[in-house]
């Protein structure tokens, strides 16, 4: 039985790590997102549902950090100290922190929202994991981050900590 314990732990070690290191697929960088991704519903705070392209629209001409996260993983929850230093090293003025969940729950989502004073735009995937978004970019970890620029292109297609130097740097330009 302990085999089988050690084996079980080993195995799921095993692929933890690979799906942080996976690398993301080209594609992400050479190309607009699809219309499939661009008409997905997300849920804003206020309960409107906007596409996906909707949300990108509004922050035209800034910079975007997207952070995908949800109240349930705890890795979300312990990160959440290190993008509030980033916030203050970027500043808010040219760059929006949009926080998308993929929480099921509606109270639970809101719930973390506020009791861990999460600041910035805040949207929800009412279908959780399994979506055209979270296909489209290989989403195999969370909290992942993409980074968008001015037009809404992907520039940094997976960071898994807001202290990633890549990901500070695309910030910093």
């Amino acid at each position: 039985m302990k085999k089988i314990s050690l084996l079980v732990i080993t195995i799921f070690i095993v692929n933890v790590s690979l799906a942080q290191n996976r690398i993301p697929p080209d594609y992400l960088l050479e190309q607009d997102f699809p219309d499939s991704v661009r008409n997905l519903k997300i849920l804003k705070l206020d309960g409107e549902k906007l596409d996906f392209s909707d949300m990108l629209k509004l922050h035209t001409g800034k910079k975007i950090i997207i952070d995908f996260w949800a109240s349930w993983c705890k890795d979300c929850i312990v990160g959440l100290p290190k993008l509030d230093k980033l916030k203050q090293q970027t500043g808010e003025d040219k760059i929006v922190y949009v926080f998308i969940s993929l929480d099921k729950e509606d109270v639970r989502w809101r719930s973390a929202i506020n009791r861990f004073n999460i600041r910035g735009e805040h949207y929800r995937i009412e279908t959780g994991w399994h979506n055209t978004l979270s296909n489209y970019i290989d989403l195999d970890w969370i909290p992942r981050y993409l980074v968008l620029n001015e037009a809404g292109r992907i520039i940094i297609p997976k960071a898994i900590s807001a202290d990633d130097g890549v990901l500070q740097r695309s910030l910093m330009e």
